[in-house]
């Protein structure tokens, strides 16, 4: 965002569509203001950006501890009236993420936690409420040890019980995670509904009118921003400008062997044991991922990417950091969707896993 041809570009657009608007008085009286209104919120919203961007524990075991203590609240409201994330047709999910199995780290859950609230304290300072009421002033490093040594959250089970056991249990419950998320959750809320009531809605409001008004101005000429809803990205197989050379629209098998030679084998660059045992047994010259001009954004991955004959060609996983951008605008020149190649995925499930009859489905050959 700090490429001053992308925000020119950005300026030209909105300068455009607000004189459009402008200059047909029916339009403008309907859609004028909210513009002014977004300016508006946004300024109100700034004070506390710190809060929302500094105010995070960055523990998978504190989230869970959250999500517990509001669960147990939530659950027995009308679902009209429960926080988002609680709603009836979000719960099975959210369950099922609260009892994955998945191992937690201790370590890696301290030096995250630790990370996070020694820059909450240097960016908010000490005096924060929502830190001090966190820690309750212990030091941060003693808090941190104290909770994540002794919580039993990391067991599923217990976990369960609590859920099971409902806002008694969790009211009654001495685990230090549960304790801290208890202390916290009013300030949570707090903050949850002043978002949501002062800005969010205000925001969501203006931007529908925006949308109607761009419609007016544009008709079908112009195609919306992602609205998780299904849609279609044209683009063409292509490379792009990177670090003074270029990146090519292909990378093959051969580059993972080399990559991991030029590190000497070590992390993150590693090959897996069967990648090092059977690299004779693959045809190195498959194509592994490709980039494409296709305009995706985060959410997309796992997305299909058809050829023009409607053959499966790879799935989407990622896009190049100069697509990052792409959320505010999309530049050809350098955005790229990143997708693994079907042929390099068949060439691994035949040759490096053995997983002939799953590639013979992917293939039609049954």
């Amino acid at each position: 965002m700090a490429d001053k041809a992308i925000l020119a570009k950005k300026q030209a657009e909105e300068d455009d569509f607000r004189q459009k608007v402008m200059a047909n008085p029916e339009w403008a009286k309907e859609f004028g203001g909210a513009w002014d209104t977004i300016a508006a919120t946004e300024k109100k919203a700034a004070p506390r950006t710190k809060e929302m961007i500094f105010r995070r524990p960055d523990s998978r075991l504190f989230s869970i501890a959250r999500q517990i203590v509001q669960y147990v609240v939530e659950v027995k409201k009308p679902d009209g009236e429960r926080l988002p994330g609680y709603h009836d047709a979000q719960l099975e999910t959210l369950k099922f993420q609260l009892l994955s199995p998945a191992k937690i780290y201790p370590e890696t859950e301290k030096l995250y936690m630790n990370t996070a609230l020694g820059l909450a304290a240097e960016k908010l300072g000490k005096g924060d409420e929502y830190l001090k009421t966190l820690t309750q002033g212990e030091n941060i490093d003693g808090f941190v040890n104290s909770v994540i040594d002794g919580t039993k959250l990391a067991d599923v089970n217990f976990r369960k019980s609590l859920l099971e056991g409902g806002e008694a249990a969790v009211a009654d419950s001495t685990d230090p995670m549960i304790v801290a998320a208890r202390r916290t959750d009013p300030l949570a809320r707090e903050y949850q509904r002043w978002q949501r009531e002062e800005i969010q809605s205000v925001l969501i409001q203006s931007g529908e009118k925006l949308g109607k008004a761009r419609f007016l101005v544009y008709g079908k000429n112009a195609y919306p921003d992602a609205t998780f809803t299904l849609r279609l990205s044209y683009g063409t197989v292509k490379g792009y400008p990177y670090n003074g050379t270029t990146a090519p629209p292909f990378t093959t098998f051969y580059g993972l062997y080399d990559r991991a030679a030029s590190f000497s084998n070590q992390p993150p660059f590693d090959l897996t044991p069967k990648e090092a045992s059977n690299r004779d047994k693959l045809d190195l010259t498959t194509p592994f991922d490709f980039v494409s001009t296709g305009d995706i954004i985060g959410g997309n991955s796992g997305s299909p990417v058809v050829n023009k004959e409607g053959e499966l060609v790879g799935l989407i996983f990622d896009g190049n950091i100069e697509s990052l951008a792409g959320d505010y605008v999309y530049d050809g020149s350098r955005n790229r969707a990143v997708a693994v190649h079907s042929a390099g995925m068949i060439e691994g499930l035949r040759k490096l896993y053995g997983a002939n009859a799953l590639a013979d489905e992917l293939q039609g050959k049954n």
